[in-house]
């Protein structure tokens, strides 16, 4: 029996433990089928709209590629059979399954490393399984997930000589989030200065085929409005009050998970750079994964807010990097002491942040079908199954917050956008009025008073025309119903 045979069953533990970190939060009261975060419902909502027949960009406003779109279109499907809780609630799994492919792969990418042992790919697994930024990205339905699964699988690709086939999964990866963009300028570096020169063309047609098959038939709905909602929007996203780009770093917190994300990269690539320039010719796979987080990190530190799932992109090059400290007795016992204070983290934060919630079901049992209702955020309306697609009668947003960034490619970079943005945004204000006035129900996290988005205008209109019918404040999620008076 060989040795990569002999760790197989290690390998499924390793996915086993992946699985239990991610999963569990659907076990805790109503969390399955109701709100995990504000972004999740945003994706399936776009695809829920799809399913329905209206067009992202042109219908309704989203600030991310399409891609999501289309990769959620079967549970849209199981969410219009069953109700929008149960679709999410399956993409939601799906999610999980993206988790544990892309510790695979991670495995799979180590193997191909030039003197990685199988016990070196098992540790880079385990790290990636851990890992409490990938954990709290693989959840629920988040973008990077997608991203590391579309990129990982396209150097799968890349190092058996598929170029083209690496080029469309590239794209991919850039049709669920521009940040993947890291991976196909960090591809193209490496394969020149590899001299893999003669991959370049056809990875270079992949990458045209599959913008052409994924993300043209979007764009030339609108093309000037696609470019400025993704792109424009994107690219001058002001501060939100989160730690900027890799200030964590400096968080005095010893443990904190970026924090030690960054020192293993730094550590690693001392080890890892050596490793690959003495052989005097910068060929080694390690150089990729070095220009990966090179380039990554470059990009957070330039970014003006961070959310811990951001740092799931980092996770795959930095695990691919630390697998080769494992050679040696002292980097061995590092990396499996990194692994445990990881997991320990990982389960301080499923088990604390996921504490149950209440039953939005009951929402849906005093909002009669059919009826316009406001939501606050759009995972509200999925977790009470009282999604409708937006309409001259009853006008909504997929993502309204999405809709003020677009409106606010201007703010100052170094002021906080959240909330004086939005307060301050009187096209976004008046709008939001518009849709107050066609509302028959409103469903918020907290009351119109305390909704801090809103303008004195927004509140006052909120407390005059409705009233208090339902409240829930138990454990992660407030959730708030309004009826007309």
């Amino acid at each position: 029996m060989t040795r990569a045979a002999r760790s197989t069953p290690l390998l499924v533990l390793v996915s086993l433990v992946a699985i239990a970190l991610r999963a569990y939060p659907f076990f805790q009261p109503h969390t399955f089928l109701g709100v995990m975060e504000v972004d999740d419902g945003v994706y399936y909502g776009a695809s829920r709209m799809l399913l329905d027949g209206l067009v992202p960009y042109r219908d309704f406003l989203i600030v991310h590629p399409p891609v999501t779109s289309v990769l959620l279109l079967p549970s849209a499907l199981i969410g219009s059979w069953f109700g929008d809780p149960t679709g999410l609630a399956s993409a939601r799994v799906l999610m999980v399954a993206v988790g544990v492919a892309n510790v695979l792969l991670v495995h799979r990418l180590v193997l191909g490393l030039p003197k990685a042992s199988p016990r070196a790919a098992l540790v880079a697994a385990a790290l990636y399984a851990v890992m409490p930024d990938s954990v709290v990205a693989e959840h629920t339905v988040l973008l990077e997930p997608l991203v590391n699964l579309f990129c990982l699988l396209a150097v799968v690709a890349l190092t058996r000589q598929r170029a083209v086939l690496a080029g469309v999964l590239l794209i991919a990866g850039v049709g669920c989030k521009v940040f993947a963009g890291a991976y196909v300028v960090a591809i193209l570096l490496w394969l020149v200065i590899s001299h893999r020169r003669t991959l370049l063309k056809p990875l270079v047609a992949g990458l045209g085929l599959g913008s052409g098959v994924l993300i043209l038939p979007f764009a030339i709905t609108d093309p000037v409005t696609v470019w400025h909602d993704v792109m424009t929007t994107q690219l001058s996203r002001p501060a939100d009050n989160t730690s900027g780009g890799l200030v964590r770093v400096l968080d005095p917190r010893i443990g904190h998970p970026l924090a030690l994300l960054v020192l293993l990269a730094c550590v690693a690539a001392v080890v890892a750079v050596p490793v690959s320039w003495e052989r005097r010719r910068p060929q080694s796979a390690y150089t990729l994964w070095i220009l990966v987080t090179g380039i990554g990190a470059l990009a957070f530190v330039n970014s003006p807010s961070y959310f811990p799932h951001y740092g799931a992109f980092l996770v795959p090059p930095l695990a691919l990097l630390a697998c080769s400290l494992e050679a040696r007795r002292a980097g061995a016992l590092a990396l499996a002491a990194l692994t445990l204070v990881f997991t320990g983290f990982s389960v301080h934060d499923v088990t604390s942040d996921y504490p149950g919630q209440g039953d939005l079901s009951q929402v849906r049992a005093l909002v009669p079908q059919g009826s316009c209702v406001f939501y606050e955020a759009i995972s509200l309306a999925v977790a009470a199954d009282r999604l409708i697609a937006p309409s001259r009668t009853c006008p909504s947003w997929i993502d309204g917050r999405g809709v003020a960034l677009t409106q606010n490619t201007d703010w100052p970079h170094d002021k906080p956008f959240y909330p004086q943005g939005f307060v301050a945004d009187e096209q976004w204000q008046r709008d939001t009025v518009s849709q107050l006035g066609k509302a028959d129900y409103l469903l918020l996290y907290r009351s119109p008073d305390e909704t801090d988005e809103w303008n004195a205008t927004t509140t006052a209109y909120a407390d005059a025309h409705f009233h208090r019918v339902f409240a829930s404040h138990r454990g992660r999620v407030d959730a708030e119903l309004w009826a007309r008076s």
